[in-house]
């Protein structure tokens, strides 16, 4: 598996609440979401590995940024059980660090990441060929994005803007997630 290269997993963020993706603190999570639950699919969190990268794109409810914008773009730090997150101290008080009984089974953890919500980047934003199969429309995800042209996604990403949180989640009010910037090396 060392020679794996890293996958995109591209979905829809329906409801950008502020909890799955949930960019709080120095770390950006996804729990709660993009599981199998009882619909016995695998999905995002069961499938994502160490190294590889999520992005979740707007949808067309209005606790989303709308089609066509990338609320965020996170690289998988680390894959932690659910119950190995519950009771790791550097998670405790977070919005997401609850067990809601839905059949979790890992939290994806990621310290490189670039958080939009409400002020999600357009697709027309990025070099053309950069946004072809991008996109996941509707249900489930898509993760049939090219290596290479995920490597110049990141870079595009990491030119264009710091790492951390960029704006509030699109459902929820004005100043409830303290914007954070980081260095792209960090």
């Amino acid at each position: 598996m060392k020679n794996r290269k890293p996958k995109l997993f591209s979905y829809v963020v329906d409801h950008d609440l502020g909890s799955a993706p949930n960019p709080e603190g120095e770390y950006c999570t996804l729990v709660h979401c993009k599981f199998e639950g009882t619909s016995g699919r695998r999905n995002i969190v069961e499938l994502a590995s160490k190294g590889d990268w999520v992005i979740g794109t707007g949808g067309l409810g209005k606790d989303s940024a709308g089609h066509g914008r990338i609320i965020y773009l996170m690289r998988v730090s680390r894959k932690l059980s659910f119950k190995k997150y519950l009771s790791a101290p550097r998670f405790e008080g977070r919005r997401d660090c609850k067990d809601f009984g839905e059949g979790n089974k890992f939290a994806l953890v990621s310290k490189r990441y670039f958080y939009f919500g409400k002020n999600a980047v357009a697709f027309s934003a990025l070099p053309k060929h950069l946004a072809v199969k991008l996109a996941k429309k509707g249900p489930s995800f898509r993760s049939d994005y090219p290596p290479e042209k995920l490597r110049e996604l990141v870079r595009w990403f990491q030119k264009n803007y710091e790492l951390g949180v960029h704006g509030d989640p699109c459902g929820v009010k004005r100043g409830t997630i303290k914007v954070r910037r980081r260095p792209c090396g960090g």
